[in-house]
């Protein structure tokens, strides 16, 4: 077996089981359950908020460190640290313990893009990129689909206790943490351990180390020690400042860091609106939170995998795309807010994770493609720290009621305009190429 397939099926494997968690699709009503007994104001207002604000304080650090323990290590403390959430959460549980099992959660996030880079740096071959990262997120979401079809068959059919998904969601990331151990180390990195040609000095030309690392023409060696903070940093703005005077690039940049922010609110919160649906009308509002799950997983990766055989002058055609998909977006988000039907809400859930997975393809493949140095890493750490920044803010503001509290339904609301916004903002810039081209 090539080496790099090795590399993709190890990194793949880890990523199945860390994100078979059965208890996420039913989290709120196991901690809202007789045997927990959180009203659900404490669990939306206290317990989810944390998870926001760990994530984002420790994200950026998060990457820099990656780079500079070479990868594993911060693969291994993903893993741990989930174990340690679900620990956190057995019964019997205190407030206390549920607000740190979300720090953990937040440990978890912060390290989430550690296993990709992972990968992209013991996979040197450019060529092979697409095909790993493929394999790579349709085994998470195969890992996440199980997971909820699982949860909603153990829930629905045998009619088991929300504590014992904690347990099983418990030995799949035990699992992902025993897998971290067979991980090959890295033996370089992109900014503190780079590679150096033998016939050069120690010190690394910023425009043609990256060409140097993956076309491989020349022996190379590891320097012995990191290379300087500072230099680190010089080489990062460089970088921040290429991408983000491209006005294409900043559009996407733009783009992922509040739809982002929005879908990780949806994500958090869209549990606590299906208990409340189901608590006003529980004859009609059955819970079937795993399968929609599932099947919203299905269809992201679906579309993902659609967009990504598409061909498309995306620098002609992602105005009105991105227009129509945010406009969806919207739509389905507002429509969660005025009405009653679970049901309507669930695919209402669907179809706006299939619109946000196309245009979340577009955005990440076309910022790819045209990045001027490797920093693709970097680049989506900053945008992803800034959607953190998006998802806490508003959970500071409007959840937990800093200025106004928004009944759950409302939020999504919110979310729905936040999407209502970047639409205007895409069919403004549509109309104005069209005024540029006359």
């Amino acid at each position: 077996m090539e080496e790099w397939l090795k590399i993709t099926l190890c990194v793949s494997l880890f990523a199945s089981f860390r994100d078979f968690r059965p208890v996420d699709s039913f989290y709120t009503s196991y901690l809202t359950s007789p045997a927990v007994n959180f009203t659900a104001e404490q669990v939306t207002e206290d317990i989810y908020p944390i998870n926001s604000y760990a994530t984002t304080s420790i994200v950026i650090i998060m990457f820099l460190v990656t780079d500079y323990v070479l990868y594993k290590p911060i693969v291994m403390l993903d893993a741990f640290s989930s174990i340690v959430m679900f620990l956190l959460v057995l019964e019997p549980i205190t407030l206390f313990k549920a607000k740190l099992s979300m720090a953990c959660l937040g440990l978890t996030s912060a390290c989430e893009l550690a296993y990709m880079s992972y990968a992209y740096a013991k996979i040197r071959d450019r060529r092979l990129y697409q095909k790993m990262t493929g394999i790579v997120r349709g085994s998470n979401l195969l890992g996440k689909c199980l997971s909820s079809t699982f949860a909603q068959i153990a829930v629905s059919f045998i009619h088991i206790e929300y504590g014992l998904l904690v347990y099983i969601s418990l030995a799949g990331s035990c699992v992902a943490f025993f897998v971290t151990f067979f991980f090959p180390p890295v033996n370089s990195s992109i900014y503190f351990h780079p590679e150096s040609p033998k016939t050069t000095k120690s010190k690394v030309n910023y425009n043609t180390f990256h060409n140097k690392n993956h076309k491989g023409l020349e022996p190379c060696f590891v320097e012995k020690s990191p290379r300087p903070v500072r230099v680190v940093l010089d080489q990062l703005y460089l970088e921040l400042r290429d991408a983000y005077t491209n006005p294409y690039l900043l559009k996407y940049g733009v783009w992922f860091a509040f739809a982002t922010g929005v879908y990780f609110q949806v994500l958090t919160y869209n549990d606590v609106l299906y208990l409340n649906l189901n608590e006003r009308n529980p004859v009609d509002n059955k819970l079937y939170n795993g399968g929609v799950d599932a099947l919203a997983f299905i269809t992201g990766a679906l579309s993902s995998y659609c967009i990504g055989f598409l061909k498309a002058d995306w620098k002609s055609a992602s105005n009105f795309y991105f227009f129509i998909g945010s406009l969806l977006s919207c739509i389905t988000l507002c429509i969660c807010y005025v009405t009653t039907s679970l049901n309507l809400v669930y695919i209402m859930y669907i179809i706006f994770c299939f619109v946000f997975q196309s245009m979340n393809v577009v955005a990440r493949s076309e910022t790819a493609k045209h990045l001027k140095h490797d920093s693709f890493a970097f680049i989506f750490g900053v945008v992803f720290f800034i959607s953190l920044v998006v998802s806490s803010v508003i959970t500071y503001l409007f959840v937990q009621g800093t200025i106004i509290s928004i009944p759950v339904n409302a939020q999504f609301l919110l979310y729905g305009l936040i999407n209502g916004g970047l639409a205007f903002w895409f069919f403004f810039q549509m109309c104005s190429e069209k005024c540029i081209v006359k």
